[in-house]
């Protein structure tokens, strides 16, 4: 029988370290922004003579949990919130709560790319730029170095959100994320895959989406080009100086990610090792090799009944007929 074993530190006007928790869920999602973490302590927390809450909003959580002392980093951000009930319930948010502190510059571009937008804000952590493209003429109209991450997502489809590299926060940005092939794990049936029920097969055939493109152009005339499905589901993008061919290419870019072979859903496993976005697992059912996948979100689930991590999958990185090379270093 495993035992469950936890590291909480919270950084304020003094470090704070806890062995136990009531419970643990981190979101992590290259979909949204920001990764969430919602800790529950026990009841009994001592506070070493403190008599009020010692810990604030802003305050740095580090987050590491595992089995039989063998302890993985899950999580590092800042607390949002903090609930007035016993036992204390604080709310966390990843290094995106740091850069909704930060004002943006307004800055005016005749024709901007998303690697020069990041570098002129001078972000403080790191960025990787993914499929570097051109967004034409912009200008910097938000508040906060977040709010812009925002509105890059909704005018330009570029999608933003932070993780932990070399033990440091870097922003990744772009469309479309390659990071090779190969699974850093193989979840099987029997082994370590608990629930795949919420598991689907997809024919990108049977995906029905049309993508619908707008270029606003320097002289305030529109260029709309659509590709896709006439009769699909219509997800509309919106940039800036691209011309046809350009806007063409920009929206097949986004259909190609939206529209694909392969399952589709979410599975269960433990937490023996945890998987960040991005990362690439491989799955085999009843024996059956199902392809690599990226992985899209993972919720992550720690309380004395269990350890567990709920994964959905995104892009496929490999399909199951390739599957094979890569058997002997994923331990499938």
């Amino acid at each position: 029988m495993f035992r469950l074993t936890a590291k909480i530190e919270i950084r304020s006007a003094k470090t704070w370290v806890f062995d136990k928790v009531a419970s643990v869920e981190i979101t992590r999602d290259i979909e949204t922004l920001t990764d969430t973490c919602v800790l529950q302590l026990p009841k009994k927390v001592k506070w070493q003579g403190e008599s009020t809450l010692p810990i604030k909003r802003g305050d740095e959580v580090t987050v590491w949990l595992g089995y039989d002392g063998d302890l993985q980093f899950a999580f590092r951000g800042f607390i949002t919130t903090l609930g007035l009930k016993t036992p204390t319930t604080i709310t966390c948010e990843d290094y995106m709560f740091r850069l909704k502190q930060r004002e943006a510059k307004k800055l005016t571009y005749k024709d901007a790319t998303i690697g020069q937008i990041l570098k002129d804000q001078k972000l403080g952590i790191g960025y990787k730029v993914f499929g570097e493209q051109s967004i034409g003429q912009y200008r910097v109209t938000a508040d906060t170095l977040s709010a812009l991450l925002g509105q890059l997502k909704d005018h330009a489809g570029v999608r933003s959100f932070i993780r932990i590299e070399d033990d440091e926060p870097v922003l990744y940005s772009g469309v479309l994320f390659e990071r090779g092939k190969s699974p850093k794990q193989v979840f099987a049936t029997g082994l370590n895959l608990i629930d795949d029920t919420q598991l689907k097969v997809q024919n990108a055939a049977d995906v029905k989406i049309k993508v619908k493109a707008v270029s606003l152009m320097p002289n305030n005339k529109k260029i709309r080009v659509e590709v896709g499905d006439t009769d699909g589901e219509t997800r509309t993008l919106h940039t800036y100086n691209k011309q046809e061919a350009e806007l063409k290419a920009w929206a097949k870019q986004e259909l190609e990610r939206l529209k694909r072979d392969g399952l589709v859903g979410s599975f269960t496993t433990f937490g023996a090792e945890l998987v960040d976005k991005l990362d690439n697992v491989g799955i085999k059912i009843d024996g059956e090799r199902k392809g690599v996948y990226q992985v899209q979100k993972n919720v992550i689930k720690y309380s004395p009944s269990g350890f567990r991590q709920e994964i959905t999958l995104g892009a496929r990185a490999v399909s199951y007929t390739h599957l094979r090379a890569h058997e002997t270093k994923a331990n499938l």
